[in-house]
């Protein structure tokens, strides 16, 4: 994505800012864009002398016309030069049809290819942004951003390409015409038509506040039926879901529909302005041009012209006005957008980081410290406060502790999901940002304690750590995880769709999909967070089988709370409150944990 000084920029006009955050995106589109804009001048020149025909006509048929060679011409011949100058006229307005045509295609194909470059980076921007981001916003908030918020900027896109410029350009054109013909009435209707400007100069930016902080509230409440909606079940089993839930909902709903109606009601008052702006410029000059017909000093063909362009005028300022009212929604939107643009992801690879070689999986954890997300923070401020401990490489080491002592939060800086606000990680003797994450990352095999599965097919799934794996490694990944059956008696086997993060499996079902994924990767380091939890005893027991098989001689860094699996791993990791209070063999931690309890018991007293 484009850097933050280029994308956001306070001092840019809000079109600037717009026009600097898509430009990335249009590369290969200056061929449509130039014949657009040459078709949006025909355009404007076909308007400019349509009219004409008539006026020619007029001033014919009433014989109060200058000289002039096309009166003269339609004088010489008359049926055969009011006929031709009908055909003219037709011929003026289908060809304004036609280029109107073509430019609607080419320059809203041309909006809507660049939207779709910048909206598909938008969403590989927000995937690569660290666990913390993601943890500070509702999945609703970041689904309103990525389709409705650019869906918005891409029809704002096409009503400037479109309305804005070509409305500006026709007055333009339209004004020179009329003060050549007739300067006093020029200058009526230029008052008005720069009046009508002014108007809708200053109303955008309010109508654009206004959206702003209607798109935040669109995105509260897509957030809030997000979070309901995935908890559905619960919900309708402890009878909230007409209670509670629907009042937040409707509350914050109703805040909504009111700053909706904000926006609108600044729309339609700019609107009503401009109307009037209009109407009221219109009847001045048409008084004035009456006049000047009755005093002989127009004719009424050049009345009837120039009516005809003020006219033609209306339209287009009408809807001037309709699209900088939707131009405000799109500054909001483009706004929105930039302040997710502009985020650099925390979790990038260093400017001097290389690719990781075959690793052994030796790790040193030097002073390591992590702040908690101030969303969860529940009165302590570090999820790893000072870690420092060494993790011997090719052993399984269990990582003990209770709930919130950091167990997962240490998976996740291995990973590199998540880095370290001091002190440092070595992996091989070298600092985890030496390596590339793509590096990194792929010599990892992790399966999660609650695993969600991707909307894609089981068998992407599964191979979602090696999508160039062949269809047979994919199905011995399945087979060695004991899922293939499963798979095979699926309505389209490999090939079915996971819906809802697969949410309608059984979770023994999905942690052996999670488990075949791993398993296909085949890391040097495996990373297990829990993942047996919530699985009955025989499945939990065949699962913890094929793991213990599959991290034979690989670095395993296994988080768990089962003690019965402790004596069967080579290492053993405690931690408490975001320290390690033990890190050795098993034996040696059934040593530590015996005199640790002997010494919490008191000591007896003599009766």
């Amino acid at each position: 994505m484009p850097p933050a000084e280029i994308v956001r920029d306070r001092r840019r006009s809000p079109l600037r800012r717009i026009v600097a955050l898509l430009r990335p995106y249009a590369d290969g589109e200056g061929g449509p864009l130039a014949a657009g804009a040459l078709l949006s001048v025909g355009a404007v020149v076909l308007h400019v002398l349509r009219p004409w025909p008539l006026k020619w006509i007029l001033d014919y048929v009433s014989g109060k016309h200058a000289s002039g060679a096309v009166v003269g011409w339609v004088a010489s011949a008359p049926t055969a030069g009011i006929a031709r100058l009908s055909l003219l006229f037709v011929a003026i307005g289908v060809a304004l049809a036609g280029a109107e045509y073509a430019q609607a295609l080419l320059l809203n194909g041309l909006g809507n290819r660049v939207l779709f470059r910048f909206r598909a980076a938008l969403f590989g921007h927000i995937l690569r942004q660290p666990l913390a981001f993601h943890e500070s916003r509702e999945v609703g908030e970041l689904l309103t951003r990525v389709v409705y918020d650019t869906s918005r900027l891409r029809r704002g896109l096409n009503g400037l390409l479109m309305k804005v410029f070509q409305t500006l350009a026709l007055f333009g054109a339209i004004l020179v015409v009329l003060l050549w013909i007739d300067v006093a009435l020029g200058a009526i209707l230029a008052l008005g038509g720069l009046a009508a400007l002014v108007a809708m100069r200053r109303r955008g930016p309010q109508i654009a506040r206004a959206a702003r902080k209607q798109r935040m509230k669109e995105g509260g409440l897509a957030g809030l039926v997000a979070n309901e909606l995935s908890s559905v079940r619960e919900l309708q089993t402890f009878g909230l879901a007409g209670s509670a839930v629907q009042a937040r909902f409707s509350a914050r709903n109703k805040g909504s529909l009111r700053q909706e109606q904000k926006v609108r009601k600044l729309a339609a008052g700019l609107s009503l302005r401009v109307e009037i702006l209009l109407a009221l410029s219109i009847a001045l000059a048409l008084w004035f041009g009456t006049h000047a017909v009755l005093t002989g000093r127009l004719t009424p063909g050049v009345l009837v012209l120039f009516f005809s362009y003020a006219m033609s005028l209306r339209a287009p300022f009408l809807g001037f006005a309709y699209q900088t009212a939707r131009v405000g929604r799109t500054y909001a939107s483009a706004d929105r957008l930039a302040r997710i643009v502009e985020r650099t992801s925390a979790i990038a690879d260093a400017p001097d980081a290389v690719p990781a070689p075959p690793l052994t999986g030796d790790l040193r954890f030097e002073k390591v410290a992590l702040k908690t997300p101030k969303g969860r923070r529940g009165g302590r401020k570090w999820t790893l406060d000072g870690l420092s401990c060494s993790l011997p490489a090719g052993r399984r080491i269990a990582v003990l502790g209770a709930n919130g002592s950091g167990k997962s939060t240490l998976l996740s800086l291995v990973l590199r999901l998540a880095d370290p606000d001091r002190g440092q990680i070595l992996l091989d003797g070298r600092e985890l940002h030496a390596y590339t994450l793509e590096s990194l990352r792929s010599q990892m095999s992790v399966v999660f304690q609650d695993s969600v599965l991707s909307g894609l097919s089981v068998r992407d799934n599964i191979a979602l750590g090696r999508p160039d794996a062949s269809m047979d490694a994919v199905q011995e990944s399945a087979h060695a995880a004991h899922i293939s059956r499963f798979i095979e008696r699926l309505p389209q086997g490999y090939d079915t769709p996971v819906r809802r993060g697969g949410e309608l499996f059984s979770g023994g079902e999905r942690q052996r999909l999670a488990l075949a994924r791993a398993l296909l990767r085949d890391g040097r380091i495996w990373l297990l967070d829990e993942p047996t939890t919530g699985l009955d005893r025989a499945t939990a027991e065949d699962v913890t089988a094929v793991l213990f098989e599959a991290t034979r001689g690989r670095t395993t860094l296994w988080v768990t709370h089962d003690p019965e699996l402790v004596s069967r791993f080579d290492w053993v990791l405690v931690l408490k409150q975001g320290r390690s209070v033990f890190s050795g063999a098993p034996d040696t931690y059934h040593a530590w944990l015996t005199q640790r309890e002997s010494a919490t018991v008191p000591p007896a007293t003599e009766s």
